[in-house]
Order: C-alpha cells, then sequence, then structure tokens
C-alpha cells in the first residue's frame, strides 16, 4: 500500500485495473489487488467459515441485548456482540464438519459481576405457559431487590428471539405466555439480571429446551 499525495485533480477514488483508490480517516492511498487463489479450500477453513456463518445468523437479532449483556465485562476494544461472537464460535459448538450444531447449553447472552439467581427452577405450568422461580436472596454488594431480570427465549426452527422483562430479584418468579401458534414447538432459555444503573449485569442463566404443550 502507498500514500497518495494529491495533484491538481484531487485525490484518486476507485479501481483502474488491479490498482484501488480509498481513503482512510483522512489519508488517500492506493493498493493493488489481491490475486486471487487457485488452492481449494482445506476442510479446517470450510468447517470455519460455517461455523462463522451460523455464528452471525444465530447472533444477529440480538445485538442490543449482547451489548447490554456484556457491558459490565472488561472487553478492551471488543463490543458486547464480538464478544459473545467469540464466545460462541470457541466454545459452543459441537459435532464435526458438516454437521455441526449449536450447544445451546454453552452460549453466553451475558457476561457480569451481579449475582445471579439462587435456586432458579424453570417449568411449563400450563400450556405455552412457561414459569421461573428462584429465591429472593439479596446483599448490598452484588445482588439488590430491584435488580431486573430478563428473559430470552429462541425459537430454533424460526430462528426468533423474544425478550420478557418485568420481574425484579424479589419478586422471585416470573409467567410467560406464549401464543397458540407455539404449541408443540421447541424453545430455548437464557435468562440474566441487570442493575438499575442499566449497565452492570449478571452472567447469563442457561434454563434448558423445552417442547411446549
Amino acid at each position: 500500500m502507498a500514500r497518495f499525495v494529491k495533484g491538481i485533480h484531487g485525490s484518486y477514488s476507485g479501481k483502474v485495473r488491479n490498482v484501488v483508490g480509498s481513503s482512510w480517516r483522512g489519508i488517500d492511498y492506493v493498493r493493488s489487488l489481491p490475486k486471487k487463489s487457485s488452492k481449494a479450500s482445506s476442510e479446517a477453513q470450510l468447517a470455519q467459515r460455517m461455523k462463522f456463518g451460523m455464528t452471525t445468523s444465530f447472533l444477529k437479532s440480538i445485538k442490543d441485548i449482547l451489548m447490554l449483556g456484556f457491558s459490565d465485562s472488561k472487553l478492551r476494544n471488543k463490543t458486547g456482540y464480538n464478544a459473545a461472537f467469540q464466545q460462541l464460535i470457541n466454545h459452543a459448538f459441537r459435532g464435526n464438519y458438516p454437521d455441526f450444531t449449536i450447544d445451546f447449553a454453552a452460549v453466553k447472552i451475558a457476561s457480569g459481576s451481579l449475582a445471579a439467581l439462587v435456586g432458579l427452577v424453570v417449568g411449563e405450568v400450563a400450556p405455552r405457559v412457561l414459569n421461573l422461580t428462584w429465591d429472593p436472596i439479596i446483599n448490598r454488594f452484588n445482588a439488590f431487590d430491584d435488580d431486573q431480570v430478563l428473559v430470552i427465549l429462541y425459537d430454533e426452527e424460526d430462528n426468533l428471539f423474544f425478550a420478557y422483562e418485568g420481574a425484579t430479584r424479589s419478586d422471585a418468579a416470573i409467567d410467560i405466555a406464549l401464543p397458540d401458534s407455539y404449541t408443540g414447538k421447541k424453545i430455548v432459555g437464557w435468562s440474566f439480571n441487570i442493575h438499575r444503573d442499566g449497565l452492570i449485569t449478571s452472567t447469563s442463566q442457561y434454563l434448558g429446551e423445552f417442547v411446549l404443550n
């Protein structure tokens, strides 16, 4: 890559044969196009591309939730989405190429210093109604009575996420009703807690997989 000094006609931008002109942070430069490789991709490369595509498809619709969920973590230059992406692609795949599946129990939606829910139990108490209960244990350091509980449910068949809120740590329970169209569907769930400042969170807890009645 070479830096480009403007002439009387201004900076050079665009592609001419195998040369491209562009600008980055106010610096104009020219570079040659990369050479196309005739070498076939290895199985390891194909496997990594497949994992990348599956991870992108899985996380792309909850970027805002991931930014919140990892806001309490020391990420240096990474975003919450990038942190969740890296964790999933490196630790949450099962099987061998090309038969990969996502290990939902290993997926993290949030990571932080707030206390997780103690004694968390999840079950379907009525058709399409999930009930979460926990012990409302609080302290003055990292478990406060008004910590918000956020529940994330995932419809694997349609690749859809749903977020539910409205309960606090001191409530000790929350009921989540899903529509009739979810009869017989498999739902995957996670939850995490959010401090009143909207910045500190707990690490997410995996709720399990449920086939709804």
